[in-house]
């Protein structure tokens, strides 16, 4: 009935193509993007909140269990005589305390670094290393997450001489959540700007999706590699401005410890090894990008 009311309705069924034919050649010649990590936000145990709890033991081991004082609230203190010792007390605890709890708290504090590598399109090995790389790490454990970030950093580092722009950038949060989110956000960027991840491992789950890369692009050829780290502390890395900022970026990375990891993830476009971003498109999608 649905193929009778076509052929009585001709531009009909001349849009319907159109559009179906214009949805098989978007996928079919869709940008790649590969994608690699994981996290370990909900096994991190949150500081805060022992900081209160402690905070509150020590409070209660002052007012319940100090001589001066008996066991419960109806208990009256004994020895009033010094009353300067008291207000001396009164004044000294919180402001103990207080500094304390500014202590652990910036001890606690952690960040999202980001490294991000333009190189030419000539850099196939780099991608065939990446693709490999996701096939054959278990990225549900946290040395998994950890060897993918060593690796991947060693990896652009003996690609060195491919290498044509970076950036870095570091954002500090004073919160495991904020830091969750800050990850997240950044992750769910760089993937928008992949027609299709046609190679996912994340947390173990693992996707392989076929695609036919677009032959018809001008110009030069680029890859772009963005790597992210959520890590506890709140480190620095140098601005990108020569290769030399760049190497000490990626050596810092390959030197984090595996106990401060939260997560990791390597993001790389395009996975496909036939597969190049036109100039246009680096230039779009990667406008922090700066010439090294």
């Amino acid at each position: 009935m649905a193929f009778k009311f076509l052929q009585n309705h001709p531009s009909l069924a001349l849009i319907l193509v159109l559009l179906f034919t214009h949805k098989i050649v978007y996928t079919a010649f869709a940008a790649s993007g590969g994608r690699m990590g994981g996290s370990s936000f909900s096994s991190s145990e949150s500081k805060p909140s022992s900081i209160s709890s402690t905070h509150y033991d020590r409070h209660h081991d002052y007012h319940y269990d100090n001589p001066r004082y008996g066991h419960g609230y109806n208990d009256e203190p004994k020895n009033e005589n010094k009353s300067g010792e008291g207000t001396t007390w009164a004044l000294v605890l919180p402001a103990t305390l207080f500094g304390v709890f500014l202590l652990v708290v910036y001890l606690d504090r952690a960040s999202v670094l980001k490294i991000q590598v333009g190189l030419s399109g000539e850099a196939h090995s780099l991608q065939r290393e990446l693709t490999k790389l996701a096939g054959a790490v278990d990225t549900s454990e946290k040395e998994g997450l950890h060897f993918i970030l060593t690796e991947s950093a060693v990896a652009l580092l003996r690609h060195s001489n491919f290498w044509i722009s970076g950036y870095s950038s570091v954002e500090r949060r004073w919160s495991l959540e904020a830091v969750e989110k800050e990850f997240k956000q950044l992750s769910a960027q760089e993937r928008e700007k992949y027609d299709i991840e046609s190679l996912v491992n994340v947390d173990n789950i693992k996707i392989q999706r076929s695609c036919i890369p677009n032959k018809n692009k001008l110009g030069k050829d680029y890859i772009v590699v963005t790597i992210l780290v959520a890590i506890k502390g709140a480190p620095s890395l140098p601005v990108i401005r020569s290769t030399e900022d760049l190497r000490k970026a990626l050596n810092y990375l390959n030197s984090i410890s595996s106990k401060k990891n939260l997560a990791v993830e390597v993001l790389w476009s395009p996975q496909d090894t036939n597969d190049t971003l036109s100039e246009d498109e680096l230039l779009e999608n990667y406008p922090l990008l700066r010439p090294i």
